[in-house]
């Protein structure tokens, strides 16, 4: 399978670059000096795998270091492969990346619990294929200036496909291809400052796959262009273990995204503070947006339980061709929930003939009904799907 395009590839600032060229005549991890990507003989040649001492340990606690990766499938031993950066600025980011335009796959045969373990700071993987992880096909630990782009990250065993721990922060993903996910394509789990940027999520493994989740604490997180089909949404704010926070997450926010073809509510809000959804088209989703907590979904991590989501922004959205029950449900929400809930401009079509449906503590209302139940909402619009503002 080809790399992806790659708008803006890292540009090779790296004091050393390696070569790594598992089909290539004469490479060799212990004969070679892994500085060329061709075996010009007298030892100049290509590093053949990642299998031994030396080759796993390239970006292990290194700065300015590039490895590009030649056409292949590598694995790794009996762990996944660490990049931990010990950078200060850019021209200390270390790289992890395909050889112009070859084919390169790792693949964690579903036996290593994480693929490719990333912490420290100024580290990058780009234009790699990713699969068969038996949990994480990439986890960012800790550390921050990490970038994840332009590469294919396909199925794993089980859990999530990328996984954020451990109060990473200031981390970009963006133009990368997730698919075949078992529980979520990323799970934010105590991190902050990360922008989530003109991906493609689609076709989880099974259908109860969600595409983002973010709890624990988890704080300043943008997911902006990016492109939702065939899987679940976001949820902002979860249950989960025990934690020192008031709220589950705090500003999150997406904003210019599609959602077709998504199972149940489009965004979750679950104990979120100042998160915002904004500008966004949802087509042939189950629902809206959910505002529930721990009566629709059961107890939170916070010491004696998590605040209700306050400070809700929820402005601009087109939702149009519903297929959730109820039908043509845009709103469901538990009244303790919507404190300080700002919400306007959102354009809520339905067929001819039909209603738009609001819940608020488990009763359905209209939408006349539904600003007078939450003192906001005034300015958007029930529109019919046959309308020029519900095509898009």
């Amino acid at each position: 399978m080809p790399p992806l395009d790659c708008p803006s590839p890292v540009s090779s600032q790296a004091a050393t670059v390696y070569y790594v060229a598992t089909n290539e005549p004469g490479a060799y991890n212990d004969r070679c000096d892994g500085l060329s990507p061709v075996n010009r003989g007298g030892g100049h040649c290509p590093f053949k795998d990642f299998l031994s001492g030396r080759t796993f340990a390239l970006l292990r606690n290194v700065q300015g270091v590039r490895v590009e990766v030649r056409a292949g499938v590598y694995t790794f031993a009996n762990e996944g492969l660490t990049i931990q950066g010990v950078g200060t600025n850019e021209s200390g980011r270390i790289v992890l990346t395909a050889y112009q335009n070859e084919a390169v796959a790792f693949d964690g045969r579903n036996a290593l619990r994480e693929l490719i373990r990333m912490s420290g700071r100024f580290t990058a993987v780009e234009r790699i294929t990713m699969r068969n992880a038996a949990a994480y096909n990439i986890q960012i630990g800790g550390g921050s200036d990490h970038l994840i782009q332009c590469n294919r990250i396909l199925a794993n065993m089980a859990s999530d496909s990328l996984k954020g721990v451990d109060g990473a922060g200031a981390t970009l993903v963006r133009h990368n291809d997730f698919t075949q996910w078992d529980s979520q394509a990323i799970d934010l789990t105590n991190v902050h400052d990360w922008s989530i940027e003109d991906n493609d999520f689609h076709d989880p493994k099974s259908s109860s796959g969600n595409a983002i989740g973010a709890k624990f604490g988890t704080r300043a997180i943008r997911i902006v262009g990016n492109r939702f089909l065939n899987t679940r949404g976001l949820s902002f704010g979860g249950t989960g273990t025990a934690h020192p926070d008031d709220y589950e997450a705090y500003e999150l926010v997406a904003e210019g995204n599609t959602f077709e073809n998504v199972g149940g509510a489009v965004v979750k809000f679950y104990s979120c503070l100042n998160c915002a959804v904004r500008n966004n088209l949802m087509k042939a989703v189950g629902g809206g947006f959910l505002l529930g907590g721990e009566p629709f979904e059961g107890p939170s991590g916070c010491a004696g339980g998590c605040r209700p989501t306050k400070g809700a922004t929820v402005l601009g959205n087109r939702l149009t061709d519903l297929r959730g029950r109820p039908e043509n449900t845009f709103w469901s929400a538990n009244r303790s929930e919507t404190v300080q809930l700002s919400s306007d401009a959102n354009v809520y079509c339905t067929p001819a003939g039909q209603n738009a449906q609001f819940i608020v503590d488990n009763q359905a209302m209209g939408f006349t009904d539904w600003t007078r139940a939450v003192g906001t909402d005034f300015h958007s619009i029930v529109a019919g799907s046959d309308q020029g503002m519900c095509s898009w």
